[in-house]
């Protein structure tokens, strides 16, 4: 299977150029995936000081950006695994949105049908459409073929659709 860096995506040979070059994505994927906004941001601190304690290894990584997504995705699952063990709940009912940036109705409902979805419909969902991977390489994050990866894409539209009309039927 052939590894596709995207052209306008150099490779970082710092630390600092790392951290420019693909911090937006790692945000994009874990804010997705973590609806309070500082846990989130720990999240994506986290995935760089992993990156940082071993740096000859992502920058010798076939795909910078593959390596760090897949480090973030463990991290995402480290603290869903903590959080559900400790059974934490918020102290308020804020999703974790910053004072600046509100979300549209659109916005959460969105956001509430996707939270409905599997678990690992999801994380396909929001690897294929938010963070803008092709198949091929959300199959090579979740280790699954590119025909499972399709099977899950499929099932998560799906799951999605179904949840955003029972929320529909619901208003």
């Amino acid at each position: 299977m052939v590894t596709i860096e995207p052209e306008a995506i150099s490779r970082a040979t710092t630390p600092d150029e790392l951290i420019t070059i693909h911090s937006a994505d790692v945000w994009r994927f874990v804010q997705a995936r973590i609806s309070h906004r500082e846990d989130a941001e720990d999240i994506v601190m986290e995935t760089f000081a992993a990156a940082f304690r071993d740096f000859r290894k992502v920058a010798h990584a076939d795909n910078q950006r593959h390596w760090l997504l897949a480090v973030a995705r463990r991290k995402v699952a480290d603290r869903h695994r903590r959080k559900y063990r400790r059974a934490e709940e918020p102290i308020t009912n804020a999703e974790g949105y910053g004072a600046t940036q509100t979300p549209s109705a659109d916005q959460l409902t969105t956001r509430e049908a996707i939270n409905r979805v599997a678990e690992d419909q999801r994380e396909v969902l929001i690897l294929k459409y938010v963070n803008g991977l092709s198949t091929e390489e959300v199959g090579q994050l979740i280790r699954r073929s590119v025909a499972a990866t399709n099977s899950l894409l499929q099932r998560g539209r799906e799951s999605l659709r179904a949840a955003l009309a029972t929320h529909g039927e619901n208003v």
